[in-house]
């Protein structure tokens, strides 16, 4: 039995540049305006753009794609082409079943429709015969959260309404393959909970699924293959978290150190403040700064080593207590860790004296998963927070194997925090 769903070979595609801006406002227009009066454009930017170069690659059924990459770097391109809205300049597209394109949701729905009326329109639109789309209009009603709205013209929808409605109709219809473009934030965050269990219901039920999106946790979260586009080209093509760490890597590591207006020097595993960081007229910021612990600042990081992260700082008055403070987050703001020195009896009153101070914190191996993450600083002065700065540094670890575990699947890429589990199987019978 065959099970491939969807095969692309070698997909190209070539734009012209005319030299006008796409967006303009009035007074480029009447710019325009004038300058084609007197014959005279100026010099401006033509040629050609290669939109995507040579895209190669298979899906098999029930594949869940993440496409990602940079604003421009093709993506909605291909998506249209797989779609069958935009032409190739050359390559193939074959697949298998119907597929159903969601590029921007709400395409097709007529404002002065009730939202009944343009579920069946939009049911009929895919080729779906009205007696199936009378079979699942109450479980996309009820999806969608809209009640009795559903019988009101979506003109009157609010926006969060009208994608609901959206997301529901095309993900309740028959498909074989679902194209989703940067449509997975819809609606609420119980919403977003619900369509990312009725995505991943659809790939376990065979459908297949590709979808472009900026959230490196939400591929991870929802796909088996991943696609990294650069420029018009495949830059990488594998799992998720291979790809995606790939592709973080490049954009938040491909540069040395960055001076900032501040004086603040901000490299791989170091950031120092050459004038000082004056926070409060409390302290004085000198050096933040993580590495494994007993190898040297430069070594990478990896799971199987302890985190030592290094304040070192000046407090200037002898009157209040300081404590500090460390976060690991996400890169998109999920909290991972946070611990300070104001939670140990032992540090009460430590930081009070006036004077140049070092502190270390170390986070046993093995309790954050392999990823990159933002380290932060947090300070408070009488349990009262005076500074953070959650994104002082950006954290990679690698995955290495620990004692009694082995393989790459050990440190899964789905969860942010990975201390080894304690399993036990029996055989019964």
């Amino acid at each position: 039995m065959n099970k491939t769903a969807m095969e692309v070979l070698g997909l190209s595609k070539t734009y012209k540049r005319t030299g006008l801006p796409v967006y303009r406002n009035l007074r480029e227009d009447i710019r325009l305006w004038w300058k084609r009066l007197k014959g005279v454009f100026g010099r401006q930017q033509t040629g050609t753009f290669h939109a995507l170069q040579n895209i190669r690659f298979s899906l098999e059924k029930g594949d869940v794609l993440g496409v990602i990459g940079r604003n421009g770097a093709g993506k909605s391109t291909l998506l249209k082409i797989l779609a069958g809205i935009v032409k190739p300049d050359s390559g193939t597209v074959t697949y298998q079943g119907r597929l159903v394109s969601i590029l921007e949701l709400g395409v097709g729905f007529h404002p002065d429709l009730t939202g009944r009326e343009n579920v069946f329109l939009n049911g009929m639109l895919l080729g779906i015969p009205r007696k199936n789309i009378e079979q699942r209009f109450d479980e996309i009603v009820s999806f969608s959260e809209l009640g009795g709205a559903i019988e009101e013209p979506v003109k009157h929808y609010s926006s969060g309404m009208y994608l609901r409605l959206a997301f529901s109709v095309f993900t309740h219809f028959e498909a074989d393959i679902l194209l989703l473009d940067e449509v997975m934030a819809v609606g609420d965050l119980a919403f977003r909970q619900k369509s990312h269990r009725q995505i991943s219901t659809l790939a376990n039920t065979g459908t297949t699924i590709i979808i472009v999106s900026h959230d490196p946790e939400q591929i991870k979260g929802l796909c088996n293959k991943c696609l990294w586009i650069e420029s018009g080209e495949v830059a990488a093509f594998g799992t998720p978290s291979e790809v995606v760490d790939a592709y973080i890597e490049k954009c938040f590591f491909k540069e040395g150190g960055i001076l900032q207006e501040s004086d603040m020097l901000m490299e791989r595993h170091q950031t120092t403040w050459g004038k000082g960081l004056r926070i409060m007229d409390e302290i004085v910021m000198l050096r933040f700064s993580c590495k494994a612990a007993d190898k040297t600042i430069d070594a990478e990081i990896t799971t199987s080593d302890d985190i030592e992260i290094v304040m070192e700082f000046q407090k200037l008055h002898d009157d209040h207590a300081i404590d500090l403070g460390i976060s690991i987050l996400s890169l998109y703001g999920a909290w991972v860790l946070a611990d300070s020195s104001g939670m140990y009896t032992k540090f009460d009153g430590v930081v009070r004296r006036s004077g140049t101070y070092i502190a270390r914190c170390i986070v046993p191996a093995g309790r954050i998963n392999f990823g990159i993450y933002q380290l932060g600083l947090l300070i408070s002065r009488e349990e009262a927070l005076i500074y953070q700065d959650q994104a002082l540094l950006n954290l990679k670890i690698r995955y290495e194997d620990a004692p009694g575990v082995k393989g790459h699947l050990a440190g899964h890429a789905g969860s942010l925090v990975k201390p080894p589990g304690i399993w036990d199987i029996q055989y019964l019978t």
